[in-house]
């Protein structure tokens, strides 16, 4: 009888053991396939944002955090999807997941401070960048970003500060050179202001925006001749910009080259027949030439749009 119930009691151990050898393996099997699957949705969804297919992988990144909840990579790709689809708030709060999860993830803070500022929440964009800064994540983005945030909260010398360091870092920083010049302009330091430009366009000569800023400063300068060339140069990259014609045809005026103004009023008009300054100054630009008739009808145009000045001139020249 002993001897019996030692034989069961062996085969009953022996069961557990290998009962709990199943439901241990089971359990590995069962980890190991959640673990692959989110790999597979894990690499599915980066290619899917390569290709463009956005929604896609935003699904497949929502598959890996239901799988791996504490996976802030996951969360951390899917908000810069939405980032990419213009979800900004719902961008902030995948960053705020990653940053719970990873508080030192440098470029979490500085994504989540890019959508701040898409947001124009610039208090909170600063604290970000900020801190991404503090993480020793020194790149130009973040000075840049920064930049830019210390301009919206109105401190422009931080601003040009910041741009400074992010140039410091990256001398081929176009951008920073252009805004860091747009600040120095505001303050004006014209002066400073042309020599970034200049620099931008150096680095890239299709640089429109620094052109049609250059020229302004250039004009405020009594460089005009030079900011012409800029306007004629900002032109060639962007010809459907009507305004850069109405400004060269100005500056034109100025010179008393009013043969090339009314070719650039003439372009003004035919893009948007309802500019009265543009009629009123293709108007005066056709008397200096003396062609007192076709001056007047322009002047007369300009008044009927409401211009409030044509009528005076109309007096001055066409009675």
């Amino acid at each position: 009888m002993i001897f019996s119930r030692s034989i069961i009691n062996l085969r009953m151990n022996s069961f557990n053991k290998y009962f709990l050898f199943i439901i241990a393996s089971l359990q590995a099997i069962l980890l190991y396939s959640c673990g692959s699957a989110a790999v597979l949705y894990m690499d599915s969804a980066n290619q899917k944002y390569a290709e463009g297919d956005y929604l896609g992988a935003i699904r497949d990144f929502s598959a890996v955090i239901e799988l791996e909840p504490e996976n802030f990579n996951a969360f951390f790709k899917r908000g810069n999807v939405y980032s990419t689809i213009k979800k900004h708030q719902w961008a902030i709060e995948d960053y705020n997941k990653v940053t719970d999860l990873n508080s030192s993830f440098a470029q979490a803070f500085l994504n989540r401070g890019i959508e701040y500022i898409n947001i124009e929440n610039y208090k909170d964009a600063m604290e970000d960048f900020n801190r991404a800064i503090e993480l020793n994540f020194e790149t130009e983005l973040a000075y840049f970003s920064r930049a830019y945030t210390w301009n919206m909260l109105g401190n422009d010398e931080n601003a040009i500060m910041d741009y400074s360091k992010a140039i410091a870092i990256n001398p081929a920083y176009v951008q920073a050179y252009v805004n860091r010049g747009n600040l120095r302009s505001h303050l004006n330091d014209f002066t400073g202001a042309i020599e970034d430009y200049t620099k931008a366009i150096e680095i890239n000569p299709e640089e429109a925006n620094a052109y049609v800023s250059r020229a302004g400063d250039k004009t405020i300068t009594g460089n005009i001749k030079g900011a012409i060339e800029d306007f004629t140069a900002a032109i060639r990259l962007n010809p459907d910009y009507n305004e850069l014609y109405y400004q060269r045809a100005e500056l034109s005026m100025i010179t008393g080259n009013y043969k090339d103004a009314i070719e650039d009023f003439n372009i003004v008009i035919k893009n948007d027949s309802t500019i009265s300054a543009a009629f009123l100054k293709r108007g005066l630009a056709k008397i200096n030439l003396k062609k007192k008739n076709e001056g007047c009808i322009d002047l007369t145009r300009a008044g009927e749009l409401g211009n409030i000045y044509a009528y005076e001139e109309i007096q001055k020249h066409c009675r």
